[in-house]
């Protein structure tokens, strides 16, 4: 049985079983069945690679997607983090700041009083007395606001407030390699894509690497193993 070649390769365009049934009388050039059937075969075959190939790259995009999710979730959370942190910080300054200056306007009380104690040598006992005991308020007053055990005094202010800011501080750089993983990642889906459509393989390869260092700045921003630039 023979067949015309270029009626087959015409035949193979629209499917390799169309091509099975273009077996016909040619000119002179014949093909074998065996032939015929090892082009079948090879198509069938280089189909079947180009079908795995998308099928990873498919698998690719999802598992680059799902990271980028997880990273977006991670980056958003430490986003509210940051600004909560920034207004906190800002609020124990200026908390601590008031009770400065209140400690301030005590103290110059107290020195005032003092002064004045001191050049009324003929003031009645009584009023040296309320004198006395206005300035022993005002000191009293002014050494509790230094600390206090409810937490509200200067110095712990000044402690709480640092330990916010070096919280915060590490909050941006979270943030930072948060913001640079998903960077990275949308580059990956994109040459994933990309590669998809064009067929060329050195994409895949491309968005694969870049996929993983996108990755493993995620895992980063959620351990901070690493501190990146800001």
């Amino acid at each position: 049985m023979v067949c015309d070649l270029v009626a087959f390769e015409k035949g193979l365009s629209r499917g390799p079983s169309f091509a099975k049934h273009r077996v016909c009388q040619s000119r002179g050039d014949v093909m074998e069945i065996n032939e015929i059937a090892d082009t079948i075969a090879e198509h069938e075959a280089k189909e079947e690679k180009e079908h795995v190939g998308r099928r990873r790259v498919a698998l690719l995009i999802s598992a680059l997607a799902m990271v980028l999710a997880i990273t977006a979730l991670g980056g958003n959370k430490t986003t509210k983090q940051l600004i909560a942190l920034s207004i906190e910080s800002s609020d124990t300054w200026a908390f601590f700041q008031a009770k400065t200056l209140r400690q301030a306007v005590l103290s110059l009380s107290a020195d005032d009083a003092e002064g004045q104690l001191a050049a009324g040598h003929d003031l009645p006992a009584e009023v040296r007395l309320g004198f006395e005991a206005r300035i022993k308020k005002y000191r009293d007053t002014a050494t509790r606001y230094e600390s206090e055990a409810d937490g509200s005094g200067r110095k712990e202010l000044m402690a709480k407030a640092r330990h916010i800011e070096h919280e915060r501080e590490i909050a941006e750089k979270r943030e930072a390699s948060f913001a640079y993983a998903e960077a990275l990642l949308q580059i990956a889906i994109v040459l994933a894509s990309a590669a998809v459509a064009s067929g060329v393989r050195f994409l895949v390869k491309g968005a694969a690497a870049v996929g993983v260092i996108g990755t493993l700045l995620a895992i980063n921003a959620f351990f901070l193993l690493v501190e990146i630039p800001l």
